[in-house]
């Protein structure tokens, strides 16, 4: 394990220059050193002018352009940047996302690291906001709130990623589960702040300022792959007639989301269970559905999926209100995946379904899960009068494993002085944030994280 170690760390150098250091010590341990040449990064086949080189990965400035046919020497890369040497001798930073690498690159099961991937759920109020890292990548799953809606600097999705990763320069894939306030408020500021590489979202339609900001932010960001559930190859336009947000949006579409596995990192790959962008009254049907797989373990980000309309508590035989055990009633999210694959929903962890509300978590559901640890992502904004999590919700996850919420106590965090993002700014969130740490092999864990910026 320790010689395949070093060959590891000594390949994924990658450059002859780099590495000679590495190459003497593998020859001291006896290791065969095969000859490589030094991986060279050129311009895809999309290019038809020049990628630029920067100076830094999110510096605006120019250090030259690469055209199509140059190449240039691979020194190191980052999530989102490959580092070069020009044939002229300058070195700057090009985007993946408009370059290809050739040469001697290490097997993946050489390359993969056995870091963990970290799931942060973000006390941002009344909402969901979920923001993962792994080994090789960052994602984010949705980003919005009802009540924590401050933005630019002051946005908290912002302040708690620049918090615990502040060498972050990139968000590799951004997942949209439905376009709701509750999901989407705070993703136009990511595109300020972030490189961001792939958008997943199921293209359906909802005309509010929120994915109006959105969607402009998207056919900005130059290089982004932009999926969704509609097409391959044609091009997603929207028409926006709001007073504060309007115009026609077209943004290329990528890939097309299926149910095949997307490698997003060494050793984890990202399955979209559930996709579909037909027309509904609710956005809520439309939620995309991901579950993470890193190793042996799994992560379900449910979203608002639902199985039927609210139920109604029934009293058991202890005089306790409780969740009664009806099934997801036919048409709904819940139901489709059951019918469909519910063996893939098993998962060591699951981002419960609707903030906790009765709407969600039907118990058919919850047993094709069967995960140890849950997380409730609410807050005190009220959803048709009701405040959620329901407690029958939270009473039956109890029940199956561990319950963590980021609404321990909402009404004194709007005071706290401490908090993530803006202090005592009468705002739900920035107290309470949920950390799932996922290693490849072993059983997950949760704690809060309660720290300051």
């Amino acid at each position: 394990m320790a010689n395949t170690r070093a060959w590891t760390k000594c390949m994924v150098q990658r450059v002859a220059r780099a590495s000679r250091g590495c190459v003497a010590a593998l020859l001291a341990m006896g290791l065969a050193v095969p000859a490589f040449a030094a991986p060279s990064v050129t311009p895809s086949e999309r290019v038809k002018r020049n990628v630029v080189v920067r100076p830094a990965p999110d510096s605006d400035d120019k250090v030259a352009g690469l055209f199509p046919g140059d190449t240039a020497e691979l020194i190191d890369e980052i999530p989102g940047w490959y580092h070069v040497r020009l044939s002229d001798g300058r070195t700057g930073y090009v985007s993946k996302s408009w370059t290809i690498l050739s040469g001697d690159v290490p097997p993946p099961a050489l390359a993969a690291t056995t870091g963990p991937v970290k799931v942060h759920v973000i006390d941002i109020g009344t909402g969901l906001a979920t923001f993962i890292e792994g080994p090789g990548f960052t994602m984010l799953y949705d980003a919005g709130s009802q009540d924590d809606l401050a933005d630019g600097p002051d946005n908290r999705v912002l302040a708690y990623i620049k918090s615990v990763r502040p060498d972050v320069v990139a968000i590799d894939h951004l997942v949209l589960s439905h376009p709701h306030k509750d999901h989407l408020e705070l993703m136009p500021d990511l595109f300020d702040r972030f490189v961001v590489r792939n958008v997943w979202d199921s293209g359906t339609v909802n005309r509010t300022r929120g994915y109006c900001r959105f969607l402009k932010k998207v056919e900005a960001e130059q290089g982004v792959q932009y999926h969704d559930a509609l097409a391959t190859g044609g091009i997603h336009s929207v028409a926006f007639t709001g007073k504060n947000c309007s115009g026609t949006v077209s943004i290329p579409q990528a890939a097309k989301m299926t149910d095949q596995p997307v490698t997003i990192g060494p050793g984890t790959t990202m399955t979209i269970l559930y996709r579909n962008a037909d027309p509904h009254p609710d956005p809520n049907e439309n939620t995309v559905v991901v579950r993470l797989d890193h190793g042996n373990n799994s992560v379900l980000l449910a979203g608002d999926a639902e199985g039927g309309g609210r139920l109604t508590p029934v009293i058991n035989a202890a005089g306790q209100s409780v969740m009664p055990p009806s099934p997801p009633s036919n048409g709904t999210i819940e139901k489709e995946l059951l019918d469909c694959c519910a063996a893939m929903l098993k998962a060591n962890v699951l981002i419960v379904g609707h903030h906790g509300s009765l709407t969600s978590s039907r118990k058919p559901f919850l047993e094709a899960v069967g995960a140890s640890i849950y997380v409730i992502s609410s807050g005190p904004h009220p959803y048709s009068k009701k405040v959620l999590p329901d407690p029958e919700v939270e009473d039956a996850l109890r029940a199956r494993g561990s319950l963590f919420q980021t609404d321990i106590d909402d009404d004194a965090c709007e005071a706290d002085e401490t908090k993530i993002g803006p202090d005592n700014d009468e705002s739900p969130g920035g107290c309470d944030s949920v950390i799932v740490t996922v290693p490849t092999t072993g059983q997950p864990t949760a704690q809060y994280n309660r720290s300051a910026d």
